[in-house]
């Protein structure tokens, strides 16, 4: 009997000492936690002072514009652009400058990756301080830390409503979740998924609550705008045609290593498998797994599928930018944690468990800093909007400034909302200058004139009464949407009609296989051609200097070639190409396929070049086909139809 009590007495001492253990454990990774976030905040303010851009461009100045000014204005503060909530909670930072602003999206950064590692260890016990790491040098993730746009905040909101979910506190998560339209406008697709999870948990009550956000926008925005469908008549984008194109329903899977990182990919698939498979094994949707599952990777992976179709379908704004992914990060860490499930079929304990997740961290760390500069640089385009700033400001004073750029009013520091100092676009499009008063300036750039401004350059320079009275070219060549070669163009609008300004001017180029004596020209259909085939790799071509066409500020070329082919050509087997030469150093190359149809007659190949005018005058044009396949074929005449202006 004594000795059955001295056992007990030493079961019981051993279970509160491994319940001691287990209290400082608990509080040594909660320690740990909070170490890292201060080294993350520490890491993030060292960007920000060392950097010399900020990740996000133009929209990343818009949206600070919004949040500095809405105290002036209060509209802006439901501005849907903006995101009327990121607006509110950021203004107060903005009043203090660029820098604070971008600190309190640092702060929503760390307060984000927090509420993470809580629900990480719901999830999977001991991997709160790994799926922080995985999570913050997710490559889009780091660099929206010190930015003032919307995704931090968005994947704040997230998170932080997966959290209550898990804690039981539905009515909350419902509220919160509720605002994410007002973070970013597309959140509005997350809204099913925790509407199905309520459902599933059967709480019928918190669902109502899913349209407190909608309700109370639109209760403010009728007190100002006294229109209660607002948030319909003034939503800034249309499910119409994007002006920035279409492109691959896989994009941002093809981009999957440069939104997450390679050593997180790999454990969200895993995770993806396996956290599935639990809840077809469970068959019982109900299940705290399912639901969660549901929850989390449900959210992040309709979000992702909802891009994928814009960019794909070439809708609703959408410019197949990579950083909208970065509202999703916290979460596809939290599916990623769930990948180290499929090691544990491998290894038992959770000392190698620890040591597994330590590599994948480490992993992360040395491909995120392998891959990317952790400071940020200003590109060349924004460093000649800099340079243009500072010629206005020391040549232009005090006139008032028409842009399309966002970045140049900042770099100006000029209220952007005071139409008596700037004004951005232009009313008028096809003749700007109606829309200026004498002396007013105009900064035509290359990407944000003829895109969001719709004004191209051939407009501003046949406008008669804009003067140009500086230009700023990169060094290098950046070729922007649309096809233009970057620039900036800097216009005042003179009392004096501009007899400098140079309207288009047209040539026409043509290289024909009349006066040619060589056995590869033979007399088809009563017209000398060329024929081409096994032994020829190139054609024939056209050779021209700058020097013989006329040269404003953009040369426009519009290629046609007429070919019959006897056999088909594919893709990528036989190329049309224009190339310019200095030197032997190659300056630019544009190249078109040449397909054939089913057709027997002739066909027509094209290819459409728009360049910048200035051209080195020691620099050659070469235009010729390229037989990369050694097909068979024939070639009647080649035209060079020239635009400059």
């Amino acid at each position: 009997m004594a000795l059955i009590k001295r056992l007990a007495t030493q079961i019981q001492s051993v279970g509160k000492d491994a319940a001691h253990l287990a209290v400082n454990d608990s509080r040594v990774k909660e320690h740990l936690l909070y170490l890292v976030g201060t080294v993350l905040i520490l890491l993030q303010v060292f960007v920000l002072l060392f950097s010399t851009s900020t990740y996000g461009g133009a929209d990343n100045i818009g949206h600070y514009q919004i949040a500095k000014y809405s105290f002036k204005y209060p509209s802006l503060l439901l501005d849907l652009w903006g995101k009327p909530l990121y607006t509110t909670l950021s203004a107060p930072f903005a009043q203090l400058g660029y820098g604070v602003a971008r600190a309190f999206n640092i702060l929503l950064f760390v307060v984000a990756l927090l509420f993470t590692a809580r629900v990480s260890e719901k999830i999977l016990k001991g991997s709160s301080l790994f799926v922080v790491i995985l999570a913050a040098f997710s490559p889009v993730y780091y660099f929206l830390a010190t930015t003032c746009l919307t995704e931090v905040l968005f994947s704040l909101t997230i998170v932080a409503s997966v959290f209550l979910f898990t804690e039981k506190r539905f009515l909350w998560a419902a509220i919160l979740i509720s605002f994410i339209p007002f973070v970013r406008t597309e959140g509005v697709v997350l809204l099913p998924v925790f509407l199905l999870a309520l459902l599933l948990k059967k709480q019928y009550k918190s669902i109502i609550f899913l349209l407190t956000g909608t309700i109370f926008y639109t209760l403010v925005g009728f007190l100002v705008f006294k229109d209660l469908l607002w948030l319909i008549h003034q939503m800034p984008y249309s499910m119409g045609d994007s002006i920035y194109g279409h492109g691959s329903l896989l994009h941002f899977i093809a981009h999957r290593n440069e939104i997450f990182g390679f050593p997180m990919v790999v454990l969200i698939v895993l995770g993806l498998v396996f956290w599935g498979w639990d809840m077809l094994r469970s068959q019982s949707l109900r299940s705290d797994q399912a639901i969660w599952f549901i929850l989390i990777a449900g959210s992040w992976i309709t979000y992702f599928a909802a891009h994928s179709y814009v960019w794909w379908k070439g809708t609703g704004g959408s410019l197949g930018l990579i950083r909208v992914m970065g509202g999703i990060v916290p979460l596809a860490a939290l599916t990623a944690i769930q990948g180290f499930r499929f090691f544990s079929l491998f290894f038992r304990g959770p000392v190698l468990g620890f040591v597994l997740m330590g590599l994948f961290a480490f992993a992360q760390l040395v491909w995120f800093f392998q891959k990317n500069d952790p400071i940020v640089h200003a590109d060349p385009t924004e460093q000649l909007m800099k340079k243009s700033a500072d010629f206005l400001r020391f040549n232009e004073p005090e006139k008032k400034i028409f842009y399309f750029n966002p970045v140049l009013i900042h770099y100006l520091e000029t209220d952007p909302y005071d139409i008596t100092k700037s004004n951005w676009w232009v009313a008028d499009r096809q003749q700007p200058s109606n829309s200026m008063e004498w002396g007013d300036v105009l900064v035509w750039d290359a990407h944000f004139g003829p895109n969001e401004g719709g004004v191209s350059l051939e407009n501003v320079e046949k406008d008669p009464y804009l003067k140009k009275i500086k230009s700023f070219y990169p060094v290098e060549k950046i070729t922007v949407l649309g096809g233009y070669d970057y620039s900036i163009q800097i216009y005042k609008k003179s009392t004096e009609k501009n007899d400098s300004v140079l309207l288009s001017d047209k040539a026409e180029l043509k290289l024909s296989f009349e006066n040619y004596l060589n056995e590869h020209v033979k007399e088809i259909d009563g017209a000398k051609i060329w024929e081409m085939d096994n032994l020829q790799e190139f054609s024939p071509n056209m050779i021209f200097s700058p020097q013989e066409i006329v040269r404003y500020e953009v040369i426009e070329f519009a290629v046609e070639l007429q070919f019959k082919a006897p056999e088909k050509l594919n893709k990528d087997e036989v190329l049309l190409v224009l190339s310019l030469d200095k030197e032997g150093e190659n300056l630019r190359y544009e190249k078109a396929d040449l397909v054939s149809s089913d057709a027997a007659g002739w066909e027509k190949a094209t290819l459409q070049v728009r360049m910048s005018a200035k051209i080195p005058e020691t620099a050659r044009f070469v235009i010729y086909i390229w037989n990369k396949d050694k097909k068979h074929f024939y070639i009647k005449e080649l035209t060079v139809h020239v635009l400059s202006y």
